[in-house]
């Protein structure tokens, strides 16, 4: 225990708080301090010492001598402003609102000895529209400390209100805040080409459409098509044309989903819509050996000799473990017949070389 020249008492303990400060008068402590807590560490000094607390003679510090009782480790802890009184600023606001309607925070100072007359605590509404924060009306304590005020927020989404005490040679400073979720209305995002297909290697344009907001025109439009090696990647990010719309072209060699994103603002929710198109697979069958084409009709034909087997090349868009189905058909009497299907493997290179043996 340390006595100030005034009668005000700083007595130390190891159980937290470790330091408390009485006045002369006062029911209570005005003011305490807590130590950082054992972790096991060896080095860090957080127990009292005995007879370890000390006054500046002007009363501004308190000194407490703290060790650590693994290896008599020593520190000196300044504990400031010990003559004043500790503030503490709660501040309770509900937990959703409806934007541009109004709304009641309620809060109060809590200190053991009375506050001075004409107290004030200063207010800052801190959201979308003003993130570095507005100061609104201060608000002055009843005589039990709790206050309120109405307020309208502007602007939707996370609002926060800071209640601010800013002290007195008597007190300390402090603050406390609270913060509302305001509603924004719902944005009209639409994109299309959901569920196309179309050919290999095509040239696709994606258009996203965005309804109204308030100040915010700006849609991002990303790109991610099929497969790992191939990463989500932004390709476009614009303001809307005067009807609403962005557009971006994607070639179309994978299947493929474009996603575009409104990021909100003030009044408007963020909103994300998906559209995902298909690919066509990019196949084509080549006969070689043969000795002559023709045409019976409008189809043509290849002509073989039976001493030379057909070759049926096929060339596909190559994907890992892919196969093509080939299908036989023989035509006897003038309607065709089915002669057999089998399912063979691609090569690295996309191709497959099948022999027909016909003898």
């Amino acid at each position: 225990m340390a006595v100030a020249p005034d009668g005000t008492i700083a007595l130390g303990a190891w159980q937290s708080p470790n330091v408390r400060i009485y006045k002369p008068g006062v029911k209570g402590a005005s003011r305490t301090y807590t130590f950082p807590p054992d972790t096991g560490d060896t080095i860090t000094p957080y127990d009292l010492r005995e007879a370890g607390l000390a006054w500046a003679p002007d009363r501004s510090r308190v000194f407490a001598l703290v060790t650590n009782t693994y290896n008599d480790v020593f520190a000196l802890r300044t504990l400031t402003d010990p003559s004043k009184s500790a503030v503490t600023v709660s501040v309770k606001a509900p937990s959703k609102a409806t934007r541009a309607k109004k709304l009641t925070v309620n809060g109060k100072l809590t200190t053991n000895t009375a506050l001075p007359a004409g107290t004030k605590a200063t207010v800052v509404r801190t959201d979308l529209e003003s993130p570095k924060g507005k100061s609104l009306a201060s608000v002055t304590p009843r005589k039990d400390g709790t206050f309120s005020f109405k307020d309208t927020p502007p602007a939707g989404g996370k609002v926060t209100y800071k209640a601010t005490y800013a002290g007195s040679a008597q007190h300390t400073a402090a603050s406390g805040s609270a913060s509302v979720t305001v509603s924004r209305d719902a944005a009209s995002l639409k994109l299309n080409r959901n569920k196309a297909v179309y050919a290999y290697n095509k040239n696709v344009s994606f258009t996203a459409t965005l309804g109204k907001t308030y100040k915010n025109r700006v849609v991002e439009l990303w790109a991610d098509p099929f497969g790992a090696d191939k990463p989500k990647k932004l390709v476009k990010k614009a303001k809307v044309n005067s009807k609403g719309n962005l557009s971006v072209t994607v070639n179309m060699k994978r299947d493929t989903t474009v996603t575009a994103v409104f990021a909100g603002d003030t009044r408007y929710a963020p909103k994300t819509v998906k559209s995902t198109a298909y690919a066509k697979v990019n196949a084509s069958l080549k006969l070689s050996k043969h000795y002559k084409t023709a045409k019976i009709g409008k189809t043509s034909y290849a002509y073989y000799s039976k001493k030379k087997n057909p070759d049926l090349t096929t060339n596909m868009t190559y994907h890992k473990g892919r196969k093509h189905l080939l299908t036989l058909q023989l035509n006897y009497q003038g309607k065709w017949y089915d002669a057999g299907r089998e399912y063979f493997k691609l090569g690295s290179d996309g191709k497959s070389v099948i022999e027909l043996f016909t003898k």
